[in-house]
């Protein structure tokens, strides 16, 4: 009898351990800050600007001579349009001149241009303190309506011309000087008044202030 032979048994097959990843959240993306609706918008909105600029310059650098031909037409139109809406060049000050041309007319006293030129600043402690040489004998001029009617500061007006009208000596030795100042009022935006004060001074031969009175005022 053949005996049967014996097969080994198989060595049981190792189990492999099956290891499962850990769950990883995701970050969702962001979106970079200029993709964000508001940068969107203002992309949209400045980039026809933007493109009309490169394309002026562009056309600016191939036309050098319609450019600088253009340049001065402008120039000419705004030099045109100032003087004869205000009556001077740009870049002028029509303040400064108006100042200077009181403080260089031997006509008017030294206490009488800065009486006038603190009335035009709004300056009441100006006004008095000049007014201290006046004759305490006469009813002094009630220096804080004019500041309120007349000055630049406080009413919507212009002082545009200061002149003296007429110059007489007196008997006694005062000095009258009538003294026309022109103004511009401005309260309308859509129409301008001229206004034309007339002032009446007495000076003391030393230029002191006697005696002042406001004349006159009418619309030109």
């Amino acid at each position: 009898m053949i005996p049967t032979p014996r097969v080994a048994p198989l060595p049981p097959q190792a189990e492999q351990d099956t290891i499962e990843p850990a769950g990883v959240a995701l970050t969702p993306a962001r979106n970079r800050i200029g993709q964000s609706r508001l940068a969107l918008a203002i992309k949209a909105l400045l980039r026809p600007i933007f493109k009309f600029l490169y394309y002026t310059i562009h056309w600016m650098q191939c036309n050098k001579l319609s450019t600088l031909l253009a340049s001065l037409l402008l120039l000419a139109s705004i030099f045109a349009t100032t003087y004869f809406a205000s009556g001077q060049l740009p870049f002028s000050s029509n303040s400064d001149n108006l100042q200077q041309s009181v403080q260089h007319n031997p006509a008017i006293s030294s206490d009488v241009q800065a009486w006038l030129l603190a009335l035009r600043a709004g300056d009441l402690n100006t006004m008095l303190a000049v007014q201290k040489s006046m004759d305490t004998s006469v009813r002094p001029p009630d220096s804080s309506l004019y500041v309120l009617q007349f000055s630049e500061k406080f009413a919507p007006v212009k002082w545009t011309n200061i002149a003296v009208t007429s110059m007489n000596k007196a008997p006694d030795g005062l000095i009258d000087t009538f003294i026309e100042t022109d103004i511009s009022t401005a309260s309308n935006p859509n129409a301008a008044n001229k206004s034309v004060v007339l002032w009446h001074f007495s000076t003391t031969p030393s230029g002191h202030i006697f005696l002042l009175d406001y004349v006159s005022g009418r619309t030109v």
